[in-house]
């Protein structure tokens, strides 16, 4: 190959190379000029809620925001100002119609008169049920039968209890001896069914009557959610273990559908739709030591999209639509404060950090405006999200990719131009007269050499004429250097060790005699 084609050949791999990783990173979204940030609207103080929700609780038309921890029960308006305030002892709530009415109530799950249970419709607070027979409240969920919706109540010694929405008790059943820390609902071929899960590691989906379809159990669990993730009417289930194990399971027969270690206990789940495409869904995983993960679920199996991190225990994951483009981003919050919001692609924006640990975030509209509302150890904070962007950035990889493919022809182009350096070669005319003869002695020696090899056979053919011509040619040279510059040449002999006669240096046979000289 041409030492003029070889560099462009060189060149044209390199620009390939280039062009691809520059493909890779444009159209993967993993570059881009996306900004997100957050104005706060108002703060009020409020310790810890362990539960938060933009909702309509007063039958209004308008959202109000729904806040509770472990002693109180409150609502506020738009503007953080309070509009119902209740107190309660070691209290676990949800929301759901349980009136009938169309506006979702409030249902509290505490310990009053024994275990007891109320319910708060539009403001006006009723207790249905008191002394009930279970522990302490750890969870309570509304599970919309298909026979008829029921109130699930969850301890924290393993054990369940359903009631009807006006407090008699219908069944109940243990899974586990520790705390439920999961109720849902979870559907079968369309029909809602109670998935629940205990910290022992019982897994369970139960019909109406009590009765399980099926029960599983792994390592000590931290978080159990169920989503129909592909939209069949069949629901399935993630759990997360205090030891990292994340599962996927079928709500119909407890089939392991996915399975994966994450090196560290699975502190939240959440689904959020990244990507915008209602064929797959997504979802997000929040560790203890602050490791963030987002899976796409194609229908059978899930896979990895991006993985990320926070720099401390991952408490809360909620999906927004920031920039209404129909993709939501994930928004995290961790034990420490920090707030980040992550994109389809995982890459991160921080928001400002709050004074404590975060412990709810929700997205919903408070008047007119639609806000992220975070609350942590101290307060409850409602943030107008911000996003910018420069058009088109996303390409600049290709914009780059170019560039150095350009240089690189440039040098390529360069490297073939330069002449091919020419041999160095010292003109007999420029030696003296002592290199001359020590080359004229040299090239009879190979001359005779040559004839010795053809002789013996070890030089045959083109070769043996080839490299007698080019002695030949250089002895002519040397007695021609030795004419121009005026030196007498001066005929080196030996004799002949059969005959004596003279002979030329460089000969191997007596011209006399016959004799072979071996010089």
């Amino acid at each position: 190959m041409s030492r003029k084609i070889i560099p462009f050949v060189v060149a044209f791999v390199l620009v390939c190379l280039v062009m691809a990783v520059s493909g890779v990173f444009a159209f993967s979204g993993t570059v881009s000029a996306e900004k997100f940030g957050a104005d706060v609207a108002w703060s009020q103080p409020y310790n810890a809620p362990e539960s938060m929700k933009i909702i309509d609780l007063t039958g209004d038309g308008k959202d109000d925001l729904f806040l509770q921890t472990t002693d109180n029960v409150s609502i506020w308006d738009e503007n953080g100002n309070s509009l119902f305030n209740f107190g309660y002892a070691a209290s676990k709530t949800t929301l759901g119609d349980v009136s009938g009415d169309g506006v979702e109530d409030i249902v509290v799950y505490y310990n009053g008169q024994g275990m007891s249970v109320d319910i708060i419709d539009k403001g006006q607070q009723k207790t249905i049920v008191t002394s009930l027979n279970i522990g302490a409240p750890s969870r309570v969920a509304i599970i919309r039968f298909a026979s008829g919706p029921q109130i699930i109540l969850g301890d924290n010694g393993g054990n369940l209890l359903s009631i009807s929405l006006d407090g008699e008790p219908l069944w109940d059943m243990s899974i586990g001896n520790a705390e439920i820390r999961g109720l849902d609902d979870a559907r079968i071929n369309g029909q809602i069914h109670l998935a629940a899960a205990s910290y022992s590691g019982v897994v369970a989906v139960i019909d109406s009557n009590g009765n399980p379809v099926w029960q599983y159990s792994q390592e000590t669990l931290r978080r159990m959610r169920a989503f129909d993730l592909n939209a069949d009417g069949n629901s399935e289930i993630i759990t997360g273990g205090e030891y990292g194990a994340l599962n996927v399971l079928s709500a119909v027969n407890g089939n392991i559908l996915f399975s994966k270690t994450i090196g560290q206990a699975v502190s939240e789940v959440r689904e959020v739709e990244l990507n915008g495409d209602p064929s797959s869904r997504e979802f997000v995983v929040g560790g203890k030591e602050g490791g963030v993960w987002a899976y796409s679920f194609n229908g059978s199996t899930a896979s990895q999209m991006w993985s990320g991190s926070l720099s401390d225990k991952v408490n809360e994951i909620a999906g927004i639509d920031v920039n209404e483009d129909g993709k939501e981003e994930a928004v995290i919050g961790d034990d420490s404060g920090n707030v980040a919001v992550f994109t389809e692609s995982g890459i991160r924006n921080n928001l400002p950090k709050r004074p404590g640990g975060i412990t709810r975030i929700d997205v919903g509209r408070l008047g007119n405006e639609r806000f992220v509302v975070v609350a942590d150890l101290y307060s409850v904070e409602a943030n107008k999200m911000k996003f910018s962007s420069i058009p088109g950035f996303q390409y600049a990889p290709l914009l780059v990719g170019v560039i150095v493919s350009g240089v690189i022809l440039i040098i390529a182009a360069i490297l073939a131009s330069i002449p091919k350096k020419p041999e160095l070669k010292v003109s007999f005319q420029d030696k003296s007269r002592e290199s001359l003869e020590a080359e004229r002695r040299m090239l009879k020696e190979s001359i005779a050499d040559v004839e010795r090899l053809r002789k013996s056979g070890e030089v045959i053919g083109d070769a043996y004429l080839a490299r007698l011509k080019r002695l030949r040619a250089d002895l002519a040279e040397n007695e021609a250097a030795f004419k121009t510059q005026g030196f007498p040449i001066k005929v080196e002999t030996i004799q002949c060790p059969n005959c004596g006669g003279t002979l030329e240096l460089g000969m191997d046979k007596c011209e006399y005699c016959g004799q072979v000289l071996l010089s």
